[in-house]
């Protein structure tokens, strides 16, 4: 018998040894929770189908000696763990015999570990008195990147700041770099906000017919293939819940693919997966997963008004600022107060609020309006002092700024001081600042057939203040006490002090003295 045969039986009479010792460790310490077929019990991490198993084994003979805490990605779904060390109560042999069994059952038969492996990570880490997170096991042993269906794979970034997908013709590239691991992640920008990136690669379609392309980013971009636009992402808010699958019907061969993302601030995630004709499952080509057909059904939680009083929503609404409160009017028209701003700063009209997001998803990123037709009429401070003489109305330059206007009117340090609610939710805004007090109601009224939200501003104190009712959307007259704000609103001035636009119409305004107000009536199209 040839020495290379007897070597090759040896070692596979001494795996047979250590897979039938780590069984029985594996059944007497780690059943209970990863389950007798490896796939997790009672809504733990399953070991079946893990990259955590595989690869070198250090990783895993850490995780054994002294577990592991917090969030941590399993198989593309997210777990936040507990797991005890087991360093103090397992031998070196009986860890080496239960990941052997592990990594042959379970993680694709990825090797044997032995014994001196584990006696080498435990000295190295003799120190070590908690537990490891998911961040720093792949800092230090991150998982083998597998064969990307994107070939030539090039990234140019772009810096600056948009708030809708800019011309790439005309912007100047900031960096572009090759990279060779085929998968698309924004960190290859080295950046953390405020910038573009376009990736462009060739698609290896390995035969004819129908290609299901998932998509999804936050903050905003497209995707293309084959020349053609197949999926957009638009505005501002997290993934999932604007996630898009395209089919696309493919030759066999090479086809161009181009990704466009844009970051401005916050979390930065760009997800590509494809499915082929014959695959059962996404392949991904992004460092970030995610799949509608894998994913959790998003569970609706409609809020509605209610008998007739309106309903409130005290979490982050996509649109605006983190402190923004929001009321559901039972006319069917919704607004979005800035407390950060004190600014009125969005309005739509039909549902209000899907509050399945926020209260079963632990309230983490934005929760669009639920609505349609949904209007930003404001997104900067709201009050500024009058730089005139009282009364006067405030100065405006036509310097550009993007696409707002600078003001020569002071921003003042306005406070949010809370808000009143009527007997039927009717909200009154209050906010002062030195010298001055502003109060800000709005009250539901149906008004010749329309829904409308009739507003009364009031100002008190000694001191003038312009309070801005409307910037950035383009803004017609008033005419006759009516304004336009960017087709979609109309504010009609009822009574007290009117308001008035400045000349380049892309802010609408109202300056009170003590003791003045302002009634306007808001009426959706």
């Amino acid at each position: 018998m040839r020495t290379s045969s007897l070597f090759a039986l040896l070692v596979s009479a001494l795996f047979a040894a250590a897979a039938e010792d780590g069984a029985q460790v594996y059944n007497t310490l780690c059943v209970a929770c990863h389950g007798p077929d490896g796939k997790g019990l009672n809504g733990l991490p399953p070991l079946y189908g893990s990259d955590w198993p595989k690869g070198l084994p250090d990783r895993a003979i850490k995780i054994v000696l002294n577990g592991m805490t917090g969030p941590v990605e399993v198989a593309r779904k997210a777990y936040n763990i507990e797991m005890p060390p087991q360093g103090a109560v397992l031998s070196d042999e009986k860890i080496a015999a239960a990941l052997s069994y592990v990594r042959e059952k379970f993680a694709g038969r990825a090797g044997v570990v032995t014994v001196d492996q584990v006696k080498a990570v435990r000295a190295a880490t003799s120190t070590r008195v908690k537990p490891w997170t998911a961040e720093e096991l792949l800092a230090d042993h991150p998982f083998p990147v597998g064969q990307s269906l994107l070939k030539n794979l090039v990234g140019t970034l772009y810096k600056g700041e948009w708030k809708e997908m800019p011309d790439f013709s005309k912007l100047k590239p900031a960096l572009m770099e090759d990279f060779n691991t085929g998968i698309i992640d924004p960190e290859q920008s080295g950046m953390k906000n405020n910038y573009a990136m376009i990736w462009t690669a060739q698609f290896e379609a390995k035969q004819e017919g129908k290609y299901t392309f998932v998509f999804d980013c936050d903050d905003f971009g497209a995707l293309y293939v084959g020349g053609e636009r197949i999926a957009e992402i638009k505005g501002i808010a997290p993934v999932g819940g604007r996630v898009k699958e395209v089919p696309v019907m493919l030759k066999q061969g090479s086809v161009p693919v181009r990704v466009e993302y844009v970051q401005g601030a916050g979390q930065a995630v760009v997800i590509l997966g494809v499915k082929g004709p014959k695959d059962k499952d996404f392949k991904w080509v992004s460092s970030a997963k995610s799949s509608a057909k894998t994913a959790k059904p998003r569970v609706s939680i409609p809020i509605q008004p209610k008998d007739g009083v309106a309903a409130i929503y005290r979490n982050f609404i996509g649109g605006t600022s983190p402190r923004a409160i929001g009321i559901g009017f039972p006319n069917g028209m919704n607004l979005a107060y800035s407390a950060d701003n004190v600014a009125a700063e969005l309005l739509w009209s039909g549902k209000f609020m899907d509050g399945g997001h926020h209260w079963t998803d632990r309230g983490a990123g934005n929760e669009p309006p639920a609505g349609t037709g949904v209007i930003k009429v404001s997104d900067e401070q709201a009050i500024l002092l009058d730089v005139g003489a009282p009364g006067a109305v405030i100065r405006y330059t036509t310097e550009k700024q993007g696409a707002d206007l600078k003001f020569t009117g002071t921003p003042v340090a306005a406070e949010f001081k809370g808000y009143d609610l009527d007997k039927l939710g009717n909200p009154t805004f209050k906010s002062a600042g030195e010298g001055f007090a502003v109060s800000d109601a709005w009250v539901a009224e149906e008004a010749s057939g329309k829904s409308t939200l009739t507003r009364t501003i009031k100002v008190t104190g000694d001191k003038a203040v312009t309070v801005v009712l409307a910037r950035g959307p383009a803004v017609t007259g008033p005419s006759d006490g009516l304004t336009d704000v960017g087709g979609l609103l109309q504010i009609r001035w009822l009574n007290g002090v009117a308001p008035r636009a400045n000349d380049a119409g892309k802010s609408l305004t109202v300056t009170l003295k003590p003791g003045e107000s302002a009634v306007l009536a808001y009426n959706l199209r």
